[in-house]
């Protein structure tokens, strides 16, 4: 008998291409924003709610707004930025690195039909893994300085988890983000669902719905301004 053919990472993208609604619907979205709650350590892990403005174009924005005022994490393409009550500079710029790669794969990961064009040194042939007592393929590839590796379903082909290293001045800090719960936005199955883990932390984010297609203001990418702390009540 011959051994089953392994699939290479070209077949694995376009695999999860063709999962989550084809090329041409992938390629149709171009913009969406969102709705939801998030919960995690600066929220004290009750629900604040969330908000996602997303362009196909490289500009992504998450917006959570905490009980001590609003944690944003937001690229125009080129530049990123993170703000929030948390961080020793109310707004920092990020530099070139793991935490900017990291910002910029999540903005090429919001847009799937993207993909290809954010990775490079693209390999796979890894051992055979379980996430959830289901196999996964594996799919490696570098995203500017940064190792990043994707694990897509064997059987939905649908990606449901990524695992990257950010590389600080006090060494690398492994970042994986599982996805959950697909569903369509003009076609195109999305995750409804984020579950962050790093080394001493995890957050969730889940969103409630998702405007595909729908005009963006410019200054959602902009570097954000700090606002005056609002008082935000829990999500019941």
């Amino acid at each position: 008998n011959r051994a089953p053919k392994v699939p290479t990472a070209d077949d694995i993208l376009n695999r999860y291409i063709d999962a989550i609604g084809g090329a041409q619907k992938a390629n149709a979205l171009t913009s969406y924003t969102g709705t939801g709650h998030y919960d995690g350590f600066d929220s004290y892990h009750g629900k604040v709610p969330v908000d996602l403005y997303a362009k196909a174009s490289g500009e992504h924005s998450v917006v959570t707004h905490t009980q001590n005022g609003d944690s944003v994490t937001v690229t125009n393409g080129k530049t990123a930025w993170i703000m929030g009550p948390d961080k020793p500079m109310s707004v920092l710029e990020l530099v070139p690195g793991g935490d900017l790669d990291g910002v910029k794969l999540d903005a090429s990961l919001a847009f799937p039909g993207t993909l290809k064009k954010t990775l490079t040194d693209i390999k796979t042939g890894f051992p055979a893994t379980i996430i959830d007592d289901r196999p996964v393929n594996v799919v490696q590839g570098m995203v500017g300085g940064s190792k990043v590796k994707l694990f897509f379903d064997k059987e939905t082909g649908l990606l449901t988890r990524m695992y990257r290293l950010s590389h600080t001045v006090i060494g690398s800090v492994p970042i994986q983000v599982d996805y959950s719960d697909y569903r369509e936005v003009a076609g195109v199955k999305l995750p409804f669902q984020w579950k962050n883990t790093w080394t001493d932390g995890q957050s969730s984010y889940a969103f409630d719905e998702m405007k595909p297609n729908v005009a963006i203001d410019a200054s959602k990418f902009a570097r954000p301004v700090p606002l005056a702390k609002p008082v935000v009540k829990p999500v019941q």
